[in-house]
């Protein structure tokens, strides 16, 4: 028996034009169902991800809104990001001494806030995303809520399991 036979049909069931078109169809089906279900349900189950971040020196009138609980929002609605505590203390700079060496000195005015935030997020690919911005340890992140919005940068990502 011929794999083609004389009327062109593979193994005289069906048409190679045929199989074709029905091969390229289980294909497509195939790539929305792997696309659907993703490649594992236990990569797609939210975890507990806790930042700190800090936000350098900030005027201390501006921190009269800043709440424990307060939601984060990513562009104009809430994420499920919240903040779990902060701490405010001294501004740290580094000013040149008389001789020119730089020192660490403390601003006595301005100050540091050190926010801990907390929510769910799936962790897909290599990238951490909470709040609708990516997070690793040095990168900016703004705390945005309804009423401030600070730019920081990350001091710490835990991965809660």
């Amino acid at each position: 028996m011929k794999i083609i036979d004389e009327k062109g049909k593979f193994f005289g069931l069906i048409n190679v034009v045929d199989l074709l078109v029905l091969a390229a169809v289980l294909l497509v089906i195939g790539g929305a169902v792997y696309k659907i279900k993703g490649q594992d349900s236990a990569q797609n189950t939210p975890k507990t991800v806790k930042v700190t971040v800090i936000t350098p020196a900030i005027r201390p009138e501006m921190l009269s809104n800043v709440k424990v609980g307060d939601k984060i929002v990513s562009g104009s609605s809430y994420t499920n990001v919240a903040v779990k505590d902060f701490k405010i203390q001294p501004a740290y700079m580094i000013n040149p001494d008389s001789n020119g060496q730089r020192v660490e000195a403390i601003d006595p005015y301005l100050k540091d806030v050190i926010f801990t935030l907390e929510g769910q997020t799936v962790i897909s690919g290599g990238t951490v995303n909470l709040g609708g911005q990516d997070i690793r340890s040095n990168k900016e992140y703004y705390v945005k809520t309804l009423l401030y919005e600070f730019k920081g940068q990350v001091m710490n990502v835990e991965i809660i399991e």
